[in-house]
């Protein structure tokens, strides 16, 4: 089964991924908690202008599928039939649930019937395990411990394996719509750090890009490698994982400058030359790394990494004591868009509108 996603509102995404498809073997699935999300409902607008062109009205609501909290809207919206899920699931902690139909589809029920198998070990992991040996929380401790006891207010994260390269991405949405607050639960403000940035590469495509600044910047930026054993058949991939270890290893250890001296002269460097470069090649060290290592990427495996990170964001929420479970700074941008594409349907900028956003519709506009 060929499985493709679109997300973005650009009309582009989605020709991109019609291409070379039949809207007599395509099915669509709609997912939209509340069938009422813009972006999601231009796209499954587009997508079903596109299954409407090939079929009957009848045919095109069985090549259309919704996953919402609101079934009746889905079901007004056009689609055939629906699956469900309870209304106080967030979208970032949704993928255990119907959300994730698309998935148990393409993957097959095997593959994600284990991906929740893996889920459920790394809860009760969570729940049974001594707080000493209780991964979410360890990891938990060393993010709060960096931000708030050290000022580190970044993060990376690098998988070193190709099949997670998207995991920065999805650790973005889940912790800093997650824990990326001012104010406390009972609207106080923190006064203090909360979600570091979080960004990352996989490896070793980041080590050719940020790395640099990690290494040798200013600031200290703490790393996590996600590393991966067997990432394709049964030989181990040791020239990735080897990048990955010597990337920890230069962090922790660094360079003196005595030794990048050294280095210069016994590679042929005069003394000047050295004297000149010492300091360009001196890394300063003991900077901080977590590992997380697994065999393979299994289902399974795969199911605990992403449950790891769902209780690790939980257990920063309750010690910084923040709602992990809203997102007003999304809806903010929802609504305000919302009120500018009216401006445009009325042909330009409305006089309550302030004169920055003004002068960039009108430019947009021309």
């Amino acid at each position: 089964i060929d499985l493709r996603f679109v997300a973005n509102i650009d009309p582009r995404d989605m020709a991109e991924a019609l291409t070379g498809l039949d809207p007599e073997t395509t099915l669509v699935v709609v997912v939209s908690k509340t069938f009422t999300t813009q972006e999601t409902l231009a796209n499954a607008d587009a997508a079903k202008a596109w299954l409407a062109a090939s079929l009957t009205p009848e045919q095109l609501r069985k090549h259309f599928i919704g996953v919402t909290a609101a079934p009746d809207k889905a079901g007004a919206f056009g689609c055939g039939r629906t699956f469900a899920f309870r209304d106080w699931v967030g979208g970032r902690y949704s993928l255990w649930s119907a959300v994730s139909l698309s998935c148990a589809i393409g993957l097959g029920w095997g593959a994600f019937e284990a991906f929740l198998g893996g889920a459920r070990a790394m809860d009760q992991h969570f729940t049974d395990a001594p707080l000493e040996k209780n991964a979410p929380v360890l990891l938990a401790l060393a993010q709060v411990f960096n931000v708030d006891g050290l000022g580190r207010h970044a993060r990376t994260v690098a998988p070193y394996a190709h099949a997670l390269r998207r995991l920065p991405s999805f650790l973005q949405q889940l912790e800093m719509e997650s824990n990326g607050k001012r104010v406390h639960r009972d609207g106080s403000p923190v006064g203090h750090g909360t979600c570091p940035v979080v960004f990352g590469e996989p490896g070793t495509n980041g080590q050719h890009a940020f790395f640099q600044q990690i290494h040798q910047g200013p600031e200290t930026v703490p790393a996590e490698f996600v590393i991966v054993a067997k990432t394709h058949g049964d030989k181990t991939e040791s020239p990735l994982w080897a990048n990955a270890l010597a990337q920890g290893q230069a962090l922790m250890l660094g360079k003196t400058t005595d030794a990048a001296r050294a280095e210069l002269l016994a590679a042929g460097a005069d003394a000047a030359e050295a004297t000149r470069l010492e300091t360009h090649k001196t890394f300063p060290g003991n900077r901080p790394s977590t590992a997380i290592v697994m065999d393979r990427l299994t289902p399974a495996a795969l199911g605990a990494l992403i449950a790891l990170y769902e209780h690790k964001t939980f257990v920063e929420g309750v010690i910084w004591d923040v709602n992990s479970f809203d997102q007003w700074g999304v809806e903010l941008g929802k609504v305000l868009a919302k009120a500018i594409l009216k401006d445009v349907a009325a042909g330009g900028p409305s006089a309550e509108l302030d004169p920055s956003t003004a002068a960039l519709m009108t430019r947009l506009l021309e």
